[in-house]
């Protein structure tokens, strides 16, 4: 059974430096992020079953909770928009692949492999949330159903989030 700690612990012998490299900053538990005006890009993940890891690509912005876009919540716990990272991403947000992170070697290679798909389909998609209205197009669509009351709230508070951040 892997943990976090083991693996992060692997990751960072090479793994950080490239999602770094890619403009991510890295936080405990395996997550990345970086900040594009009032939005974070973030890739949070869980291990499932002891030995799988399982990757969320999602856009999170402070202003959602936040009326001034503080950070109470950093890394959340949560995510409106985004799903599980696979070859099927964006279009399939609950695609496969859960990758193994069993053992080192078996570690080496899904981390390979969860490049290429941060490559070819993560860092593709995340440029395409460029505003409020790319934003709230995807609140209450791809899994997440939240009340009415709880999309409004969302949506003033990414436009909100976007008079106040200049976008970069």
């Amino acid at each position: 059974m892997t943990t976090f700690s083991q693996l992060d612990k692997y990751a960072s012998k090479w793994f950080h430096d490239e999602m770094r490299r890619r403009g991510f900053a890295v936080e405990k538990k395996f997550i990345f992020w970086r900040k594009r005006g009032p939005l974070f890009d973030m890739f949070v993940t869980r291990i499932s079953s002891g030995d799988f890891l399982e990757i969320k690509v999602t856009i999170w912005s402070p202003w959602v909770n936040h009326s001034n876009g503080e950070l109470g919540e950093f890394p959340p716990d949560y995510s409106l928009i985004g799903g599980r990272l696979s070859d099927g991403f964006p279009t399939d947000m609950f695609g496969e692949p859960l990758l193994s992170v069993e053992d080192e070697q078996v570690m080496e290679l899904s981390l390979r492999s969860l490049l290429v798909l941060i490559d070819q389909y993560a860092l593709p998609w995340f440029p395409t949330i460029n505003s409020y209205e790319t934003y709230v197009a995807y609140v209450g669509k791809r899994g997440y159903n939240p009340t009415p009351e709880r999309i409004e709230m969302v949506k003033a508070g990414i436009a909100r989030g976007f008079l106040q951040e200049k976008f970069l």
